[in-house]
């Protein structure tokens, strides 16, 4: 009767770990599919793939959802005042989480009412500020230092934050529509995440 029930604690025992491995392994899983969203998005970047590659699939996470009327206003300077509307959805779900009032010098991007964002969720400022958004100033001022861009023409971006909640992200001088795909897909993605991670926190 010993031997029996010390191999029913065995087996308990190794149940707990398959189940506790199992969990791990899923979690890894998760981290290394996100890694490899993340190195996809620098690597799109840095223009290593071909933009016929990566505005296709930029699109599918944006939606323009109509050009704006004279009730619009002006977004930014010089042409294209009226600002393009597109959403941003969520890549898990498809439910929209933003909304980006593009122009031709600027775009702005506003999370929805009922979605809250905060700047010091991951990956928001180590991965979209940091990596690349600062990684495509420090480019464009690369450009300025050689004469090959214009002083003032470089990009830049801002934050505006309400109680800690993120109300809008500004970005100007964007300048190619390639790279303007590429923010808003990196945007729309690094909001996913937030989302995750602040649902992930909340159980």
């Amino acid at each position: 009767m010993a031997t029996s029930d010390e191999q029913l604690k065995r087996a308990a025992d190794l149940k707990l770990w398959i189940e506790t491995r199992i969990a791990e392994l899923q979690e890894e899983v998760e981290r290394l599919k996100e890694m490899e969203v993340m190195v996809d998005t620098v690597l799109r970047a840095s223009s290593f793939r071909p933009a016929s590659e990566v505005i296709p699939r930029a699109k599918e996470g944006v939606a323009v959802i109509g050009g704006g009327g004279s009730a619009g206003g002006s977004v930014g300077g010089g042409a294209g005042l009226i600002p393009e509307m597109r959403e941003l959805r969520r890549d898990k779900g498809g439910e929209t989480i933003a909304i980006a009032q593009v122009t031709k010098g600027k775009v702005v991007v506003e999370p929805v009412a009922e979605v809250i964002l905060r700047s010091d969720t991951p990956p928001f400022k180590s991965f979209l500020m940091g990596k690349i958004l600062t990684g495509m100033k420090a480019k464009d001022e690369a450009l300025v230092s050689d004469g090959t861009l214009e002083k003032g023409k470089e990009i830049r971006f801002s934050v505006a934050e309400k109680g800690g909640r993120i109300s809008g992200l500004t970005i100007e001088n964007y300048r190619e529509a390639e790279r303007l795909t590429e923010i808003l897909n990196t945007v729309g993605w690094t909001f996913s995440r937030m989302l995750e991670k602040a649902s992930t926190s909340s159980r």
